[in-house]
């Protein structure tokens, strides 16, 4: 072989492995691609998507048992889709269109001038409270911000209304994948999982912890959070506010989702106001079941629910809450907490790939 030769066959060698590495980085450009575009067909549809593995979660060992007694898994899921349907959807529905009635009401109050009477009221007998207030108002009068929120108010609901169409579609799609969800729930574990590069070992860690995470979010956080808006709207009633009872405990439930200290952005402020419209024993009467009843149910309520799946700290649980809102919308109270412990899952899988853990913590 001559020397002229040797180069030309060199570079005849090295040419299969530049194609390899130029048709791998294509390829993996392409699946990139692909991946955000999925991403963008999927996002409109995150609320429809977290809400069918939130009710798959609840609703799971109801539908063993139920699965267990219809053996057909298409008649089983058919008929668990009209039962979560009546018992669960049905009634969300329902809430959700009294609290929006509720919210009209209140805006048409801070319209027509009714919240500011009282005020007025109020600032008669506590004039120097009502002094205070006025000097540190520099831009506008109490008056004006309550007629601001009135408009902001009025002006959310009339868009939330408007966009009654595209919450009935995200219903109807979550009960279609709820459906699929049922049926074929073992080939849906099993397709998430080959999608996943990683070991068996690996995905088992992934996976029990974001159903721990799951279950701590959507059973113990729920509960809590319903529990305390059921105190809540009973004391809310029995102090005599029947008509802002419902919303009141509805605005509980939400908040409660917030851990430790959600329920305070509503009993504090009602109790607040009873006070400065002059209803002292109904404030004392909040104060002391709002603080050793409502708020404290978060305390003992949500470790015994939740218990061993206890796995991240408030102040972890308080920000993943936030920023999942900020982001996802509704949805972001599920997703918030899942993308914290899938990011805490796969960092230990990395340290233990790097020989990071102790060997006692390894796995794999």
């Amino acid at each position: 072989m001559s020397g002229k030769e040797a180069p030309i066959l060199q570079l005849r060698e090295k040419e299969p492995e530049e194609q390899t590495n130029w048709t791998t980085a294509a390829v993996f450009l392409l699946t990139i691609a692909v991946l955000v575009l999925c991403g963008l067909m999927l996002y409109p549809f995150i609320p429809a998507i977290t809400g069918a593995v939130v009710l798959a979660t609840i609703t799971r060992p109801i539908h063993l048992w139920w699965r267990g007694k219809i053996r057909n898994p298409t008649a089983a899921a058919s008929s668990a889709i009209v039962l979560v349907t009546i018992s669960i959807v049905a009634p969300v529905l329902w809430l959700g269109q009294l609290l929006v009635r509720q919210a009209i009401t209140g805006a048409e109050m801070l319209r027509d001038g009714r919240v500011q009477r009282s005020l007025d009221a109020a600032q008669e007998r506590f004039p120097q409270i009502a002094r205070s207030i006025e000097d540190s108002s520099e831009f506008m009068t109490i008056g004006e911000a309550l007629q601001k929120l009135a408009g902001f108010v009025a002006s959310h609901l009339v868009g939330l209304l408007s966009n009654s169409l595209a919450a009935i579609s995200q219903v109807v799609v979550m009960l279609f994948l709820l459906f699929f969800l049922y049926r074929d729930e073992e080939a849906v574990v099993r397709f998430f999982s080959r999608l996943l590069p990683l070991t068996g070992s690996e995905t088992s860690l992934l996976m029990k912890r974001l159903g721990d995470t799951l279950r701590a979010t959507v059973v113990g956080r729920l509960v809590v959070a319903m529990s305390q808006g059921i105190v809540a709207g009973t004391v809310f009633a029995l102090l005599g506010m029947h008509g802002a009872a419902v919303i009141l405990g509805l605005l509980t439930t939400l908040l409660g989702l917030i851990p430790s200290f959600g329920a305070y952005f509503v009993w504090l402020p009602v109790a607040i106001w009873l006070g400065v419209t002059g209803h002292w024993i109904k404030m004392v009467v909040l104060l002391g079941a709002g603080a050793l009843i409502i708020s404290t149910l978060d305390n003992f309520l949500y470790p015994a629910l939740v218990g061993a799946h206890l796995r991240q700290h408030t102040a972890a649980v308080f920000i993943s809450l936030l920023g999942g809102v900020w982001v996802f919308g509704i949805a972001g109270l599920v997703i918030g907490p899942l993308m914290f412990s899938a990011t805490e899952a796969l960092l230990s899988i990395w340290r233990s790939r790097l020989g990071d853990l102790p060997e006692s913590e390894r796995f794999g």
